[in-house]
C-alpha cells in the first residue's frame, strides 16, 4: 500500500518568482510523492520513470518517457544527430533488416530539471534518443517529435519562455539541450499575478509553462491528487 500523501506546505515562496534550493527540492519531493501514490495507474500517462537525486550541483528531478514512431518517420531523421562521427551505416546488417520489419520504433526522452544558481529558477535539460542508434538526436528531431506547431516559432527565438539552447549539462558535463531560463521569472510573475504561490504550486505551474512546450505534459491525475492532499491537509 502506498504511503500517505504528505500535505502540502502552506508557506509561499520566500522570494517569488525565484526559488531557493530548499524550496525547489521540497517541491520536487512532493511531486514524486504524488506520482508514486498513483503507482502504475494509466492516468500517469506516458512517463516511464521519475526520480529525485542529489548531486554536487544540487537536487535533480529526472523524468523519462517513451514515444512510439513509425519507421517511415525514422527514415526522415536522416543524419539528424548531434555526433555524426559515432554513427555507421549497416546496409548489410541482417539484424537491421529484422528491425525494419517492425512498423514501430521508439524514442526515449530524458528530462532533467535543475535549479539554476544564476537565475534561481528551474531549468529543463533534455535529450532525445532513438532506441537503436547511439547518441542523442539533434534539434530537427526535437522540433519534429516534441514541439507542437503552436510553440515552434517561440522556441526558435527568445520567446515568452526563452529559446531552446545547446550546451553542456552542469552536472555530467555532457552535451544537452535546454530551455534558456532568461524569461522564466517574468513569465511566472505574470501567471501568478497578485496571488501567493507556494513551492509545490510553483513547480506545477512551471511544468505547464516550460515542460508542455517540450512534450513533458503533467499527468492530469496529479491535479486530482493535489486537490485531495490539500483537502486532507486542512
Amino acid at each position: 500500500m502506498a504511503s500517505p500523501l504528505t500535505p502540502p506546505r502552506a508557506h509561499s515562496c520566500s522570494a517569488f518568482p525565484f526559488l531557493t534550493e530548499q524550496e525547489f527540492e521540497s517541491a520536487c519531493c512532493f511531486l514524486v510523492d504524488r506520482l508514486h501514490l498513483l503507482g502504475d495507474s494509466p492516468a500517469v500517462g506516458c512517463w516511464s520513470s521519475i526520480q529525485l537525486t542529489r548531486k554536487a550541483t544540487g537536487p535533480i528531478l529526472k523524468i523519462s518517457q517513451n514515444i512510439d514512431i513509425n519507421h517511415h518517420d525514422e527514415d526522415l531523421m536522416g543524419s539528424d544527430r548531434l555526433d555524426e562521427s559515432q554513427l555507421e551505416l549497416h546496409e548489410d546488417d541482417p539484424e537491421a533488416l529484422v528491425r525494419r520489419s517492425d512498423p514501430r520504433a521508439r524514442l526515449q526522452v530524458n528530462y532533467e530539471i535543475i535549479l539554476s544558481s544564476t537565475y534561481q529558477v528551474p531549468v529543463l535539460y533534455f535529450t532525445l534518443r532513438h532506441d537503436s542508434h547511439p547518441g542523442p538526436l539533434g534539434l530537427d528531431a526535437v522540433y519534429r517529435y516534441l514541439v507542437s506547431d503552436q510553440h515552434t516559432n517561440e522556441l526558435q527565438s527568445v520567446g515568452v519562455m526563452g529559446s531552446i539552447s545547446f550546451g553542456y549539462h552542469p552536472e555530467s558535463g555532457t552535451p544537452a539541450s535546454f530551455v534558456h531560463p532568461c524569461n522564466t521569472a517574468d513569465a511566472m510573475r505574470c501567471i501568478a499575478g497578485q496571488q501567493a504561490v507556494d513551492p509545490d504550486t510553483y513547480l506545477i505551474i512551471w511544468l505547464g509553462l516550460v515542460g508542455s512546450r517540450l512534450g513533458l505534459h503533467l499527468p492530469s491525475a496529479v491535479f486530482v491528487a493535489n486537490d485531495q492532499a490539500r483537502t486532507q491537509g486542512k
